[in-house]
């Protein structure tokens, strides 16, 4: 009884009136199964089983409840030895049976006593223990407990199916940016962690006990102002916790990898960087193993050799022959000197074997022992560079040989205007002698003009500066002027001219001074590099858009062929290029400074059309062809009707701050029978108008500080013009407003029209068609003026 511990706990668990309330119904007990064994055996022993239970009581309720079944006892035996069933006494009874029961009953309660003291020793001792080992494993618990809260990363601890948070440490509750989470559902309180996959996951750990980890998980946590702060990287992992092998909760960890991460991107990014601006700057990073003759170059190196890395492990038949003793020479005096080399080395790519021009730079490395075993170095692609300075070069020899023909030339007609000079200053010339020095400088200074006018152009041409004047025309008129410009030249040298014509017009949208311009440049060069008695052949006809003939307005092609000199095949690619000059006849007569074709070839292309040159060979003539969009040209204008009222003169406002301009087309305004007032600013103009409101005014659109389309709106606000009105409104008359400009492009009428201007007229104006615009503005203005009358 004693052994079992749990006994001893309950009986020590009783109160005073439970044990003394079991020791009555142990004494009862007693008494009653003392009675039955009276029935069998006489009461031949009438204490027998009285003992037992006194143990019993002394050891179950203490010695006192114990004393309480003694005496119940003793009083029972001693009435049960009474013959007569009276009260018991010393007298009736057995002296001896009473007095071995008082022995044996004092007895049995000391042993009961005794045996509930060393159960209560035994108790309190493994109490102890116990207590020891709770205390044992509250130390191991709150140490294990600090190591979690001190571990590196984050730490969860989840219990349940449910997997209630039983624990976190701080490095959680930073992540996710919040704590006291102990006690609420994983999922509900990080729902930013409980992705569907995790939370499967922690299911199977807690089900069937399966470890789980993951590396780098995105996800989205924390309190960033936006996703891309609040992105994280995780390495989670979990781990079933249990009793028996059976899983009653999660042990969850993780560490947050995004600095690692991003760190490894920025360092991916940075040689991705690197390897593209090393393929952008055409460079390759190298180091040569001396002891294993090998070369290990960046990836860069096979987009600059088109070859492989293995194959660049010996570059050497890549280097051109002639220049490989040089790198050799140079990398060996480095070697002996510790030292670096640079040099310029010609090379090829080993795909398609074109030309590489590089800049080779080597150090050498020094190991711990004072030996170079090692070379490291960069090699440049300096192709374009190379060809560059080549083609500068090149130019630069042109352009001395162009300023010494320039010279050449302009010595040619300095000589003999310095001798007419000579002879007008000293005053002995004849009259005779007067007029031919006087011819003699008109002539020289007029080719002197070409030189100067030649070299403008080409400039112009070069800096984009030449402005156009498009029109529609017949180009045959063009080519007609050229021939007239150069038909001196043609006589003089005895030439032979074969024209053929179009019996059609062939229109064209161009300047029609400028193409003038290339026909006779084209003309001029063929009659200069023709010898006397030669051949000028000039070529104009319609073919389509694919080269042959036809009848549309697809593209007009002029073709001026000679059988001159002829080109050379190196020169033939050039020969529209500034200060290129081909071999000259044996007369030089006619000079020239060898920029004619390359102001055919500007103007052309300003015309958005091509030039081409061939010839068969020196010696054999050349052909040049131009080839410019045609158009359909407008029906003639049908005779002009006289308006059935007179026109009358007007008053005008000239508006243009070139002075001589402006004063020129005063004067041929005044002697059209106009009356005109000239500004040369736009606040002067504005004046005016508010002085005097006239007719018309003919407004330059170029004007320093206010431009003219701003001065057009302030006039017709001073003029207080309905918008839309105009000169021919009979209910009332606006003023009539002129653009002059030099642009006469589609947006630039279309921008002239919404600023309120009547008419757009393009630099150099006809004078025809601007006093055509005025008569009508002024027969418009009369039949208004009348109608009025009319109606009063």
């Amino acid at each position: 009884m004693f052994g079992d511990a749990r006994v001893v706990r309950r009986m020590a668990s009783l109160g005073t009136r439970a044990r003394w309330g079991g020791a009555v119904l142990v004494a009862v007990l007693a008494v009653a199964l003392q009675m039955l064994q009276w029935r069998f055996d006489g009461g031949r022993a009438p204490f027998l089983v009285f003992c037992p239970f006194l143990v019993f009581a002394a050891a179950a309720f203490d010695r006192g409840p114990a004393l309480l079944v003694f005496f119940t006892g003793l009083v029972a035996g001693a009435w049960m030895l009474e013959p007569d069933g009276s009260l018991p006494g010393w007298a009736g009874s057995d002296p001896a049976a009473v007095a071995a029961y008082s022995l044996l009953g004092l007895l049995s309660i000391y042993l009961g006593g005794l045996g509930r003291l060393y159960a209560w020793r035994a108790l309190r001792a493994e109490q102890a223990l116990a207590d020891e080992r709770v205390a044992q494993s509250e130390a191991q618990r709150d140490h294990l407990y600090h190591l979690l809260l001190q571990a590196p990363g984050f730490v969860v601890i989840l219990r349940g199916p449910a997997h209630l948070i039983e624990l976190t440490n701080t490095d959680f509750d930073a992540l996710v940016g919040r704590g006291g989470l102990v006690g609420t559902p994983f999922a509900g309180a990080v729902p930013e962690l409980a992705s569907a996959h995790l939370v499967a996951q922690l299911d199977a750990a807690f089900r069937s006990g399966t470890s789980y980890a993951a590396r780098e998980t995105p996800v989205h946590v924390g309190t960033g102002a936006s996703p891309a702060d609040r992105l994280r990287y995780i390495d989670f992992a979990l781990q079933p916790i249990g009793d028996n092998g059976r899983p009653t909760g999660v042990f969850l960890s993780g560490v947050d990898v995004s600095e690692a991460r991003r760190a490894r991107e920025a360092l991916l990014l940075n040689e991705e960087r690197l390897k593209e601006g090393l393929m952008a700057a055409r460079m390759a990073v190298w180091e040569f193993d001396l002891p294993r003759n090998e070369v290990l170059f960046s990836d860069s190196a096979v987009f600059l050799f088109g070859a492989s890395l293995d194959v660049l492990r010996q570059p050497w038949h890549l280097i051109h022959p002639d220049d490989l003793p040089r790198v050799l020479e140079a990398r060996a005096a480095a070697i002996a000197r510790r030292g670096d080399y640079q040099m310029i080395i010609r090379a090829r790519r080993a795909d398609d074997g074109s030309a590489l021009w590089l800049d080779l730079r080597g150090r050498c490395i020094v190991g711990a022992d004072g030996e170079v075993r090692k070379l490291r170095g960069v090699t440049l692609d300096v192709t374009a560079r190379e060809v560059a300075e080549q083609g500068l070069r090149t130019a630069e020899r042109r352009k001395d040989e162009f300023l010494a023909m320039l010279a050449h030339e302009l010595r040619n007609p300095l000589a003999p205007i310095s001798a007419a000079a000579t002879l007008l200053q000293r005053g002995i010339a004849q009259p005779a002698q007067v007029a031919m020095a006087a011819a003699i400088v008109a002539r020289q200074s007029a080719h002197l003009s070409r030189l100067v006018d030649d070299l403008l152009d080409a400039a112009r041409i070069s800096r984009g500066k030449v402005e156009l004047v498009p029109r529609a025309f017949d180009l045959r008129d063009a080519v007609r002027d050229a021939l007239e410009q150069v038909h001196p030249l043609l006589a003089a040298r005895h030439h032979a001219l074969e024209a053929a014509l179009p019996s059609g017009p062939v229109g064209v949208d161009g300047d029609r001074a400028r193409l003038t311009q290339v026909v006779a440049n084209l003309l001029s060069n063929a009659i200069r590099f023709t010898p006397a008695g030669g051949r000028i052949g000039v070529e104009l006809a319609i073919v389509d858009s694919g080269g042959g003939s036809g009848d549309g307005a697809g593209h007009a092609q002029l073709t001026v062929s000679d059988n001159g000199c002829g080109i050379s095949a190196d020169l033939l690619p050039h020969v529209f290029g500034l200060f290129t000059q081909g071999e000259r006849g044996a007369d030089r007569s006619q000079g020239g400074l060898g920029i004619g074709l390359a102001i055919v070839s500007g103007l052309v292309a300003l015309h958005g059309g091509t030039v081409h040159a061939a010839s068969d060979g020196p010696g054999r003539g050349a052909r040049f062809t131009v080839t410019l969009p045609a158009i359909a040209l407008p029906p003639p204008p049908a005779a002009a009707v006289a308006p059935a009222v007179a026109a009358r003169s007007l008053d005008l406002l000239l508006v243009d701050d070139n002075r001589d301009a402006a004063d020129t087309l005063a004067i041929l305004l005044r002697g059209a029978g106009h009356r005109c007032d000239t500004r040369y600013d736009a606040e002067s103009a504005l004046a005016a108008v508010r002085a005097a409101q006239p007719d018309a005014c003919i407004l330059d659109i170029g004007l320093p500080g206010m431009d003219g389309y701003t001065l057009a709106r302030e006039i017709r606000a001073i003029a207080g013009d309905r918008a839309g009105g105009r000169a021919g409104d009979p209910e009332r008359r606006g003023i009539v407003l002129f653009a002059l400009s030099g642009y006469g492009r589609a947006e630039d009428r279309e921008q002239a029209a919404a600023a309120g201007f009547d008419r757009h007229f393009v630099k150099p104006v006809a004078p025809d068609e601007l006093l055509g615009a005025l008569a009508a503005a002024s027969a418009a203005s009369g039949a208004a003026t009348a109608s009025a009358a009319g109606g009063r």
